[in-house]
C-alpha cells in the first residue's frame, strides 16, 4: 500500500512538473485581463525573488571584477602611461582592490538587486536582452509585462 502511495505521487509530482511550464503564461482573453493578471501575480513574485536572489551575487562578481579592472588602468593613467608595466603593476597593487571592493558592493547592493527585481517582475524584453545574468538565455521566468493595454 505505501509502495503504490509513493509510486503515485512520484508520478503525480512527475507529471505536474511537466505541465507547470505551460501554466506559466497562458493566452488572456480580452475580456479578462484584470483576473488574469491578478491570476499570474504570484508567479511574478516568485520570479522576482529568484531572479533576485540570482543577480546579487553575479552583479557584485562581475562589477567587481570590472572595478578592479577600472581601478587598475586609472592609477596607471594618472602615473603617466595607462599601458606601461610599472604603472600597470602599480596600479594593480593600489587600484584593484580598492575597485574590487567599491565595485562589488555596488554591484550587490545596487545594481544585482534593481535588475533581479525589475526583470524578475516585469520580464526581458527579449531572449537576447536582459540583465548581466542572462539567467536561463537571458530570461527570468515571466515574458514582458503586457501595459499596452
Amino acid at each position: 500500500m505505501r509502495k503504490n502511495a509513493l509510486l503515485m505521487m512520484l508520478i503525480l509530482g512527475l507529471t505536474m512538473g511537466m505541465a507547470a511550464p505551460s501554466f506559466a503564461y497562458p493566452e488572456r482573453p480580452e475580456s479578462a485581463r484584470v483576473i488574469y493578471e491578478m491570476w499570474y501575480f504570484p508567479c511574478r513574485v516568485v520570479s522576482m525573488a529568484a531572479t533576485t536572489v540570482w543577480d546579487v551575487p553575479t552583479a557584485a562578481f562581475q562589477d567587481g571584477i570590472k572595478g578592479a579592472i577600472g581601478g587598475t588602468k586609472m592609477v596607471a593613467r594618472n602615473l603617466g602611461k595607462e599601458d606601461g608595466a610599472y604603472e600597470t603593476v602599480a596600479g594593480a597593487l593600489v587600484g584593484a582592490p580598492v575597485g574590487l571592493v567599491a565595485g562589488g558592493l555596488y554591484g550587490g547592493l545596487i545594481h544585482g538587486p534593481t535588475y533581479g527585481m525589475y526583470h524578475g517582475f516585469v520580464g526581458y524584453p527579449s531572449p537576447h536582452s536582459g540583465s548581466h545574468s542572462m539567467i536561463f538565455q537571458g530570461k527570468g521566468f515571466v515574458v514582458p509585462y503586457d501595459d499596452n493595454y
